[in-house]
């Protein structure tokens, strides 16, 4: 059973799996590993830096992926789908491949790369363009298959978004604008004695292995 991600290092550390099972599934291992951060950034999901702005006294190099500190508790395929919209602006980088203008409007070679390489649903906002994006089935299925669960932390934010579309505020950076979030896609199970959680796509009927107690659903 994976464990509860109810601390800031926990959250650093799941944050680079998902990136590294996204990075082997879907892009073949061919993305650099960006430097994950998790700042407060009240009008973005996240954000990619479009240069390699941070540096060891190595000299070696890499870019910044943030996801916002006040967004954290998204159900875990909401945030699996930022990390998944970050990781298309990275190849896109990489490949010399313009995807954004004005530093936020999201162009259709951007909605290209999220739907073919990420599998994510990706729809038109009339200012900010291709960039309102929206977990699939197959993102569903890829955060079950690595047990990926839902972050229990978050930033406490005064000026927090309340369900108004804004964008990103965080000048050369690919950012991801926000829309009022869709509820979950999945079905939450928690073992009553442990607390233990689990996700499926459909009405399952499972113990837990360590109590030997029915799961219930949330």
């Amino acid at each position: 059973m994976a464990k509860r991600t109810i601390n800031y290092q926990r959250a650093i550390t799941v944050l680079n799996k998902i990136f590294k099972a996204a990075n082997e599934e879907y892009f073949n291992n061919e993305l650099p590993t960006p430097t994950i951060t998790i700042q407060s950034t009240v009008t973005a999901y996240g954000h990619i830096s479009v240069d390699k702005v941070w540096q060891t006294d190595e000299g070696n190099t890499s870019y910044e992926l943030n996801v916002s500190a006040d967004y954290l508790n998204r159900p875990i395929e909401q945030l699996t789908a930022t990390m998944l919209h970050e990781t298309a602006h990275l190849y896109n980088l990489e490949h010399g491949i313009k995807d954004t203008s004005n530093g936020y409007y999201h162009n259709k070679r951007f909605k290209k790369t999220a739907e073919e390489f990420c599998h994510l649903q990706i729809d038109c906002d009339t200012k900010y363009g291709w960039t309102v994006t929206s977990p699939t089935e197959e993102t569903l299925d890829f955060v079950i298959r690595n047990g990926f669960e839902d972050f229990l932390i978050h930033r406490e934010t005064p000026f927090a978004f309340k369900g108004i579309g804004g964008t990103s505020g965080n000048t050369g950076a690919a950012g991801t604008p926000k829309t009022k979030p869709k509820g979950s896609n999945s079905i939450k199970w928690i073992c009553p004695k442990c607390g233990a959680i689990v996700r499926s796509t459909r009405e399952v009927n499972i113990l837990c292995g360590d109590c030997n107690e029915p799961f219930i659903k949330a």
